[in-house]
């Protein structure tokens, strides 16, 4: 798989972005180089066990499972609750059937070799293509999928597995280099995100002190080729209606083309009920081509009333 399937997510309705830009990153970068601590080699198979579920879990969008394979060290930087905000988890009968395509990843050991604490991992791997479910899957709207009676649900699941038996299921293939060690008795995920891209997110507001808004978390980590989603809370403070939208000022500015907008939910003007606070949400990804040295980028929404 290439980055040419961005083309694929940038045509599909905002509803199931997500999830095809997800599928997408599990092949090119999850992240790019996975690190699992360790003191001492072990049998390659432990950690292709480590790799493989939590590829699963992460391609299913079961972000507490997924969350258990990473490294202290990341945890400690991200809580729980900042990871699945981030990422956006899927709930009811749309996490059921992400589960059940995510049992169907393939992956194979190709060889490994060693560097001081540390063991590169090349994989094989082989996964269900999201887009390809598109119809069967209502184009991945969660509600909707939520919403369908058991017996739709089911009907639903018994179509994968008719796809699956005959091998009519599409499948997207790649080769993936982590690397990895021991934390205490088990294999865990190394994202080294204080070794990423440092985020700080501001916003910027009318002077009239008509709207109030803010970032729910006001910094974050990823790395290159990692998606993740921030949230903004708005509130109207008048007793009226009003209609804004957003800039967005993104520094340093020979940066801004290395950030791509996955989903913006103030992307267009929204309508902002009178003394109601909302939260809004946007996805993005910092591109792999990011300029050698480059440790921080503040993205700051200016809100403005719309004409």
């Amino acid at each position: 798989m290439r980055l040419s399937e961005n083309e694929a997510i940038e045509n599909a309705p905002m509803s199931k972005k997500l999830f095809l830009a997800a599928a997408a990153v599990v092949l090119l970068s999850l992240p790019c180089a996975y690190l699992l601590q360790a003191e001492r080699q072990t049998p390659d198979g432990e950690p292709l066990r480590t790799l493989t579920a939590y590829i699963k879990a992460a391609y299913a969008h079961d972000l507490r499972k997924a969350y258990r394979y990473i490294a202290a060290e990341d945890r400690r930087l991200k809580s729980e609750a900042v990871y699945r905000r981030e990422k956006g988890p899927f709930n009811g009968f749309t996490l059921d059937v992400a589960r059940k395509l995510a049992e169907l990843i393939e992956a194979r050991l190709l060889h490994t070799s060693n560097e001081e604490s540390r063991m590169r991992v090349n994989l094989s791997v082989r996964l269900p293509d999201a887009n390809g479910l598109s119809s069967l899957l209502l184009d991945w709207e969660e509600d909707r999928l939520n919403a369908l009676p058991a017996s739709a649900q089911h009907k639903i699941l018994a179509a994968i597995d008719d796809l699956a038996r005959a091998g009519k299921l599409q499948m997207l293939e790649g080769e993936e280099e982590f690397t990895v060690v021991k934390e205490g008795n088990s294999w865990r995920v190394l994202f080294d995100w204080a070794a990423g891209l440092r985020i700080v997110l501001g916003a910027r507001v009318p002077a009239t002190g008509a709207i109030e808004a803010a970032p729910v978390a006001k910094k974050t980590n990823v790395q290159p080729n990692e998606l993740f989603t921030v949230t903004y809370r708005v509130k109207n403070r008048t007793g009226q209606p009003i209609t804004t939208r957003i800039i967005h000022r993104v520094e340093p500015e020979d940066l801004k083309q290395h950030l791509e907008i996955v989903q913006c939910g103030l992307l267009l003007p929204v309508k902002l009920p009178p003394q109601k606070e909302l939260e809004f949400t946007s996805t993005y990804m910092v591109r792999g081509d990011l300029p050698e040295g480059a440790k921080n980028l503040n993205i700051t929404y200016e809100f403005q009333a719309a004409r």
